[in-house]
């Protein structure tokens, strides 16, 4: 590398280590000692560092692109795996999945957890720098203290070796700027469900005391098939408390979405990114965003002077609502904005239940949450209301504003308010014991959906986490929309109790049945429309407890009280029996393996595995505990309850039983596992429902909330989130789990 090359390099990791503008311009001024030139080599260099990371802009696969011909990466271990490059730590890496100045990301395989992550690296020509290595791994760290479903996952951090390293959930999808691109503008509902999302993972980050200082289209991820919103490139973020510009007259962020007085180079905070969430629901609700002009300079001047387009003059469809929410949000003042992420995100999720109740809908959003108290008491003037009912109005709109603050500041992160039926009610706030490593944390519910009129029996999330079913004693089968927690339906057909859900692997079509003695019939229903298509199953001679689909999704295997197990093509509807008696007395607790091989069940008499195509008793499983209702785990061991005795039991893929623990609150009523192996819930009589480790049965949670028997419990797909449904209080309580799964991991 030329001298020039090194002495700018070396002045460049120095200023990065000031704290403050005038720290580094007084530091540039002296190391520079006149060199025009090496002054404005470092700070473009500068520039180029707080300049939004082009690696995390955007998904990983826009970078897929072959760069690793020019990309040196000498710093990676031989390989035995074909096709790979190199290693790195216990990292398989398959590809460079993009590169820049400072960093390289990499496609990579984690071997001991078997999952694809991306690996953003140091680059070698700055990993020889001291400073270089330990800004990386501080903002690295940063990073990885927010947990939070909508924000990327950071895995690891790795200082030690040539290239210090940080691994990352790998998200295969596209920016919300690309979908705003090749769309325009995006339907409400749909803007309002990302919106929410941005504003919960704001809040997280908040909370943490991190201003992001870039939140624009680009560094939002809408994950493939769901998209779920995921914020990426936290390059720029700080402390709340160092959260100014970064050099002199360098402005760090995006000039179409940054703040007034971030764009005036003065000190930021959280609210800071309020108002570039204003503008990216601005650039949602109208194809663009507020602030645009033919060059930088005018950009500016449109952020710092001018107050945006009304958003009808693009979209004359948008409510006013919509409009007061975006316009309090791209308030010049920080104190006219709203003052927490929480706070958005509660009145954008009343909206959203709003609008997917349809007209008619019991959802009330007072108009504090969107205009804020002076706005709204100018609204009440404006309605020609005599003066003791105008200052009556205020009084409870001041009310509903410090209600709207107090569940916020309670709820942390934000979290949405509890819903019952069509709209939200007010919530027990979500609190939980710090986790620790020691002994298990105690949570309550985050949300409780009412709207079954008897015992929640049943409940299953679709496979893209966005809707979760329930069904109930009362016959009734729910859709809910896992980010407003609206409900669709209730989808009726059933003479009896819906004793079990399932949704087929692609999450279009949902399959349920009842335990009622003359009802055997599988019904299946369409997702989109919450309309029934067809009832399957016609040898059956008595009601069915439970039903699964196959993992390809082209059967369905059920059973119950006429101890048999059946297999129903999905397609045809034909059914055959698989095994003729298949437990004494009726059969529960329905478990096929991953492959899709194997069907376990029990409930009474010997537990017993067979398999699927011939019908064939295993004779690994001879050792199951006899009653236990069995679930699979990835290790092909097995993880079940029984009833009677109160014990949930860990066996090996041999049967043998590992462990056991026995619920101090009496029967045991369901088990269930989450997607990916790590985590059971059992669930049963006096309020139990705790959640354990599968590996040992240690016990890591204890969820607080119901009265009498839990009945029902499932998993969200990603593990965040666990339902709960009880006999008594007939309710689906809703827990955020995220935390407890980082401390366990």
């Amino acid at each position: 590398m030329p001298a020039e090359a090194n002495a700018a390099k070396d002045v460049f990791l120095a200023a990065l280590e000031k704290d403050t503008p005038a720290e580094r311009a007084a530091y540039l001024e002296t190391a520079c000692a006149g060199d025009a030139g090496l002054r404005r080599r470092v700070e473009a260099m500068l520039r180029a560092h707080d300049r939004p990371d082009p690696l995390l802009d955007r998904p990983a696969v826009e970078h897929l692109s072959g760069a690793g011909d020019t990309v040196p990466l000498d710093f990676l271990g031989p390989t035995s795996r074909p096709g790979a490059l190199g290693r790195l730590g216990h990292y398989e890496v398959l590809e460079v999945a993009g590169w820049g100045g400072m960093g390289i990301v990499l496609r990579a395989f984690d071997e001991k957890l078997h999952r694809v992550v991306a690996v953003k690296v140091l680059a070698p020509a700055f990993a020889g720098s001291a400073s270089a290595r330990r800004r990386f791994v501080r903002e690295a760290r940063a990073a990885a203290a927010v947990t939070h479903e909508n924000v990327i996952g950071i895995h690891a951090v790795e200082d030690a070796g040539p290239v210090p390293y940080l691994v990352m959930q790998f998200v295969e999808g596209k920016t919300l700027q690309q979908k705003i691109d090749r769309t325009g503008a995006l339907p409400l509902r749909e803007a309002l469900r990302i919106g929410v999302q941005i504003a919960e993972g704001l809040a997280a980050a908040h909370k943490h005391g991190l201003v992001h200082r870039d939140i624009k289209p680009a560094n939002i991820l809408l994950e493939n098939g769901i998209e779920r919103v995921k914020i990426t490139d936290f390059g720029l973020a700080r402390a709340g408390d160092d959260a100014s510009t970064t050099g002199p007259g360098i402005i760090a962020g995006t000039p179409a979405y940054m703040s007034p007085e971030q764009a005036a180079g003065e000190k930021v905070d959280h609210r800071s990114d309020l108002f570039s969430l204003g503008s990216v629901l601005y650039a949602m609700a109208t194809g663009h965003g507020p602030f645009t002009g033919g060059s930088m300079a005018a950009v500016f001047q449109r952020l710092l002077a001018e107050k945006p387009p009304p958003i009808r003059e693009s979209a004359p469809a948008t409510p006013d609502w919509l409009e007061a929410i975006t316009t309090r949000l791209l308030a010049k003042n920080p104190a006219d904005r709203f003052q927490t992420a929480a706070e958005v995100a509660v009145t954008l999720g009343r909206r959203l239940a709003e609008v997917q109740s349809g007209p008619g809908s019991s959802v009330t959003v007072a108009e504090t949450d969107v205009f804020g108290p002076a706005q709204a008491l100018e609204r009440a003037r404006a309605s020609g209301k005599r003066p003791w009912l105008r200052w009556a109005a205020l009084a409870g709109l001041l009310v509903a504003t410090a209600a709207t603050a107090w569940i916020a500041a309670k709820n942390g992160s934000g979290g949405r308010d509890t819903t019952k039926g069509d709209g939200p009610v007010p919530q027990q706030p979500a609190t939980a014991v710090p986790p620790s490593l020691t002994g298990p944390v105690t949570l309550r519910p985050k949300h409780a959906l009412k709207g079954h009129t008897a015992g929640v029996r049943a409940l299953a999330f679709s496979p893209d986490g966005t809707l979760l079913a329930s069904g109930g004693a009362d016959h009734l089968i729910y859709l809910w929309d896992t980010v407003s927690w609206a409900h669709r339906g209730p989808l009726k057909g059933h003479p009896g109790e819906v004793s079990a859900l399932a949704f087929a692997p692609g999450g279009g079509r949902l399959a349920s049945v009842t335990s009622g003695e003359d009802d055997f019939r599988v019904r299946i229903w369409n997702v989109a429309t919450a309309v029934r298509e067809a009832e399957l199953g016609k040898r059956a001679t008595s009601g069915m407890w439970d039903v699964a689909y196959s993992p390809n999704g082209r059967t369905l295997i059920c059973g119950g009280w006429d101890k048999k197990l059946y297999l129903v093509d999905a397609a045809t509807g034909d059914e055959r029996v698989l095994v003729g008696e298949a437990a004494p007395e009726f059969v529960r607790g329905l478990s096929i393996s991953p492959d899709g091989r194997w069907v376990a069940a029990g409930g009474s008499g010997e537990t017993k595995v067979w398999d699927v195509t011939t019908g064939v008793p295993v004779a690994t499983a001879a050792k199951l505990p006899d009653g236990m209702c069995p679930t699979f785990l990835p290790d092909s061991g097995f993880v079940g309850w029984n009833h009677g005795e109160g014990r949930v039991y860990l066996c090996a893929p041999s049967g043998q039983e590992r462990k056991h623990w026995r619920s101090p609150k009496g029967h045991i009523d369901g088990l269930t596992v989450s997607a990916d192996g790590r985590f059971v819930a059992a669930i049963g009589e006096n309020g139990l429902a705790r959640v354990f480790s599968a590996a040992d049965l240690t016990e890591v949670a204890t969820l607080d909330g119901h009265q009498g028997t839990v009945w029902a419990a499932a998993f969200a797909p990603d593990g965040t989130k666990l339902a709960t449904g009880g006999e008594v209080d007939q309710t689906i309580y809703i827990w955020d789990l995220p935390e407890v799964c980082h401390v366990r991991k």
